[in-house]
């Protein structure tokens, strides 16, 4: 079968997903062209050629682009197979040829590639992935994000560990999916894959796991066997607070092994949102947390959820204020983000008197609510135009207009807090996560 692959988004990265699909669609004996929306337009070529049409959708940012494609290609051939495979394929309910995959789904696009279709149950077979990405036809490594560390620019490559997760926050989309469970992938196949992209110019891996260390021993074998064959390598990797303290004594090793910075999910500073979203941390673990990375020789890039149904406008000061306080470096978008509440989000299961869920909005995938707080969602409007607007020449500047926005809502003088622009700390040049 001929088959058009279609990358729409994965942070910024060479598309991992991308790659893995073609690799398990080509050893079954298909022919795959693979096309990265982050990069490449379609073409009238690209749609008139495939048999059939893969759209790798592991995030909402790239279901909605991938929606969008899906609309361009159905517009020129209504009755051409589509799959959606990854994370968010579920939320693919349009008309025509259809078929959905989440979890492992190497070997059902290869059944879908045979016949199968519809809407397949969720696979979490531990055993479904056996062979490791295939990244020949995508962009090099040089077109995508990079590492900015000590005034250089590193190649970055990027694959996954493990996949799924054991914790059910309420906020994430995992667990709809996986259920709070998570499987490790061997590793001679995330060696050959790390291996592969050295060979494509990699000096930086990024570790895509939900949570780097829901393996702990998995995490640092990897990291020691890898570092063994590529002394020069560094990485970076998502870890949730509760496992920074739980595995501090790792920390230190994995320092050492070239872990440069961790991205860990802070959400807020008001510790009853947090039980909310069943995060498993408060605000002073998450002060623990950066003081253990740091003494680790770690950098800490805590991303947040600041607008939530039950936000403050002193919570958003209070994180401000954490932020200033304890020298942490945030990409300025973070000031935006907006609860999302995507089709069966475990959120959906608070009392009705705590959570108060709007209609599904198939344009934002996700349903709809209002703050308590009316000047709340005024200013996340206020922020979301000053991080998106052009006319802010620097990201320091962007940051100060940011913090005033915040500050002025509050009814506080508007130099009280100034946020560090983290110069010379290593951040990856793509800032978008979800």
């Amino acid at each position: 079968m001929k088959i058009l692959l279609i990358s729409a988004y994965e942070l910024g990265h060479q598309p991992f997903h991308a790659a893995s699909g073609a690799a398990a669609l080509r050893s079954a004996g298909h022919q795959v062209r693979v096309r990265d929306l982050a990069i490449d337009e379609l073409t009238t070529s690209d749609i008139e050629w495939p048999e059939g049409v893969a759209l790798a959708v592991p995030m909402h940012t790239a279901m909605q682009i991938a929606l969008e494609a899906a609309g361009q290609i159905t517009a020129r051939r209504p009755d051409l197979p589509l799959c959606f495979y990854g994370l968010y394929a579920h939320m693919a309910e349009i008309p025509g040829d259809v078929t959905t995959l989440a979890g492992e789904y190497e070997p059902d696009l290869v059944k879908w590639a045979l016949g199968v279709r519809g809407a397949q149950p969720v696979n979490v077979d531990r055993a479904a992935i056996t062979i490791a990405p295939d990244r020949s036809g995508l962009h090099g490594l040089e077109s995508y994000v990079g590492l900015e560390i000590a005034g250089t620019q590193r190649v970055v490559g990027s694959t996954a560990a493990s996949r799924g997760c054991r914790y059910l926050c309420r906020h994430c989309p995992v667990p709809v999916v996986y259920g709070g469970s998570f499987r490790v992938v061997d590793r001679r196949l995330i060696g050959e894959d790390i291996d592969a992209q050295v060979a494509l110019g990699a000096e930086h891996i990024s570790f895509s796991d939900p949570d780097f260390l829901n393996g702990p021993a998995h995490a640092l074998r990897i990291l020691e066997e890898t570092k063994e064959r590529h002394p020069a390598l560094t990485f970076d990797a998502t870890v949730k607070v509760e496992h920074i303290l739980a595995h501090r004594r790792l920390l230190p090793r994995m320092g050492e092994l070239g872990l440069v910075f961790v991205v860990s999910a802070f959400e807020t500073t008001n510790d009853q949102i947090l039980r909310r979203l069943d995060k498993g941390h408060t605000a002073a673990d998450m002060e623990e947390a950066v003081h253990l990375l740091r003494g680790s020789a770690i950098d800490v890039r805590p991303t947040w959820l600041p607008f939530t149904p039950w936000t403050t406008i002193e919570d958003l000061v209070d994180m401000l204020r954490f932020l200033a306080r304890h020298d942490v470096d945030i990409d300025p978008i973070q000031l935006t983000i907006r609860l999302l509440v995507p089709r069966g989000s475990l959120l959906l299961d608070l009392p009705e008197d705590d959570f108060r869920a709007g209609a599904f909005d198939p344009d934002s995938l996700s349903h709809s609510w209002t703050s308590v707080d009316p000047r709340v969602d005024e200013l996340q409007q206020q922020l979301t135009g000053i991080v998106d607007s052009t006319g802010h020449p620097s990201r320091r500047e962007t940051l100060d207009t940011a913090a005033r926005a915040i500050l002025r809502a509050a009814g506080l003088p508007e130099d009280d807090i100034r946020l560090t622009d983290g110069a010379g700390r290593p951040r990856l040049t793509e800032p978008w996560f979800c």
